[in-house]
């Protein structure tokens, strides 16, 4: 890599100097780096160092229009950047902030939108561009083409470094230590007023999260009923006002109301999506955690100790019955990890919040149990549990989970130069006991609570105690066991009955084929009448997942 002269660029370009200048100090040193063959990134405005061209496009380009602007380090050409060891940020070695460099920061803008812009690498792309056709740019081209203005512009004279690096480096330290948002803006001000005045630093929060915003960090907020009866989204409820079911209003009442349209409308109750695409997208555009994700086909062991998930029964079993998802050791298993919990530490407050934690299972151990490898999907708030209507929640992330099933999802693999396509697939859980009856839709509690025995579970409510205890285990043991026929140890009864047949993933579905609609919601659930036969006490719904059994290992599925 080397330093350009740039004096040149400021000549008129009519003249000889010029196209000597533009010959030799940069087309000449630009074709000689490393790797280059017959193109480069064209420099010109409307190419903005996105296209490839050949020599003769490049020098017709910047004689008509010149190299644009914003771009002074021309890094995509070669050049060193400015020596960065005099900004003094203490524990960047902890957060890896001295890995992630403006090129870096380049390659990581160019790995996300290449995909979604070109379809294909922009050498071959270039090959198709016609120079006398101006085309409006689609809406991924102008994301990109935005955070690279923003990347391309320094945070102030002469600082070594872009805006955009400052932001996402500023983004890491907030996440990592805990800053309130208050706070990000005091040093945001603090920092503009003693930076040079010539500077692009932020003045909020705010202004640096809409920067980000299309690097998929940002959130839905999707707004919901307050007795957890629909989701406002879609088409179908949108528009309203009211809750067709509960006709609870949707907004906060003396807030936003019909007569003062004014003042922003705000809702009773919302749900935090973190969309799951874009966090995929990320997994491969970093080369590390690429070559991780199929660490367990390509590195390993399997010497029939249970060491990963992939040992287990049910991954291989998963395997067998799809081979066109296991044939790519890109395509990813997932697990679903939820609970509630009290956010503000008092048991003296009522609050619950459930978030929804997806967690890739095809990183080797080392990877799979750290927090940074995790992704939150969805963040349920409320002053109580969503009980068995969380699936109203789950329905944005069911949704994208079946469209990366069916059909999944074009990502860039930065390690093989290439777009493909991308599959997931949930195989397990990860719940306690009253949130597995919440996700698998079966009811935990009662007379019918073991998943096992289904409709045979063996129970017995005590007189005294009102509660239930639940015996017959001995029917798992085998015929000649001499504890099936000892009476005095247990209940006094021998017991001479069958194991019960563990219910098949169709059985499941047979059997909830059977029952009646029914509308879940915290004001309907009181007004249903309370005869029920036995089977609707244990399948509340048709849930999005229910467990069924493969061999005696339990695997998940989305219905």
């Amino acid at each position: 890599m080397v330093n350009y002269q740039k004096y040149w660029v400021n000549f008129d370009r009519r003249t000889p100097e010029f196209r000597k200048c533009l010959d030799e100090l940069f087309l000449d040193i630009a074709f000689s780096q490393p790797g280059v063959k017959n193109q480069i990134r064209c420099p010109y405005p409307k190419c903005n160092n996105f296209l490839f061209k050949f020599r003769n496009e490049v020098h017709h380009h910047v004689r008509q229009w010149g190299i644009v602007t914003s771009y002074k380090t021309w890094l995509h050409h070669g050049e060193i950047l400015q020596d960065t060891s005099t900004v003094d940020v203490s524990d960047l070695n902890e957060i890896d902030c001295e890995r992630d460099n403006d090129f870096s920061t380049y390659e990581m803008l160019y790995n996300i939108f290449r995909g979604e812009t070109l379809g294909e690498t922009p050498r071959d792309s270039a090959t198709n561009v016609d120079d006398n056709i101006e085309e409006e740019p689609h809406q991924g081209a102008k994301r990109f083409q935005r955070l690279m203005r923003d990347y391309e512009q320094s945070l102030y004279p002469d600082s070594g470094i872009s805006r955009l690096s400052f932001i996402v480096k500023l983004f890491q330290m907030k996440c990592r230590y805990g800053w309130s948002n208050n706070s990000v803006d005091a040093l945001l001000l603090f920092l503009k007023s003693i930076f040079p005045k010539k500077n692009s630093c932020p003045t909020s929060f705010y202004d640096a999260r809409k920067v980000t915003r299309h690097l998929g960090l940002d959130y839905e907020n999707i707004d919901a009923c307050v007795n957890d009866c629909i989701l406002f989204r879609e088409q179908a409820y949108a528009d309203f006002d009211e809750c067709p079911k509960c006709k609870q209003s949707r907004w906060v009442k003396g807030k936003g109301n019909e007569k003062d349209n004014l003042r922003k409308k705000v809702p009773q109750k919302i749900l935090r999506y973190f969309p799951l695409k874009p966090r995929l997208q990320r997994i491969f555009m970093c080369e590390e955690t690429a070559l991780a994700i199929r660490w367990h086909k390509e590195k390993r062991l399997n010497d029939g100790v249970l060491k990963h998930p992939a040992d287990s029964m049910a991954w291989k079993t998963f395997d067998e019955e799809h081979k066109w998802f296991a044939r790519d050791a890109r395509n990813i298993r997932l697990g679903v990890a939820s609970d509630g919990f009290n956010p503000f530490s008092n048991m003296n407050i009522s609050y619950s919040t459930w978030p929804v934690v997806l967690i890739p299972y095809n990183y080797p151990p080392w990877m799979v149990l750290k927090h940074s490898n995790w992704m939150l999907s969805l963040l349920i708030l409320g002053p109580k549990s969503p009980g068995n209507s969380i699936y109203v929640y789950l329905e944005p992330l069911i949704e994208e989970l079946k469209e990366l099933w069916e059909e999944g999802v074009e990502i860039f693999d930065v390690v093989q130069k290439q777009n493909f396509k991308l599959s997931a697939a949930v195989l397990w859980t990860i719940n306690d006991y009253p949130a597995y009856a919440m996700l698998s839709g079966w009811s935990t509690k009662g007379a019918l609570a073991c998943a096992f025995c289904h409709r045979e579970t063996s129970s017995k409510r005590l007189k005294h105690g009102h509660k239930h205890c639940y015996m017959g285990h001995h029917r798992y043991l085998s015929h000649d066991h001499p504890w099936r026929r000892n009476k005095s140890s247990f209940d006094n009864t021998r017991e001479l009955g069958e194991a019960p047949k563990p219910l098949s993933g169709y059985d499941v579905l047979e059997e909830f084929k059977s029952l009646n609609k029914r509308s879940l919601g915290t004001i309907l659930k009181r007004e249903r009448s309370l005869s029920m036969t036995r089977w609707l006490e244990i399948g509340k719904r048709k849930a999005f997942f229910f467990s069924f059994l493969i061999g005696r290992h339990y695997c998940y599925v989305i219905i």
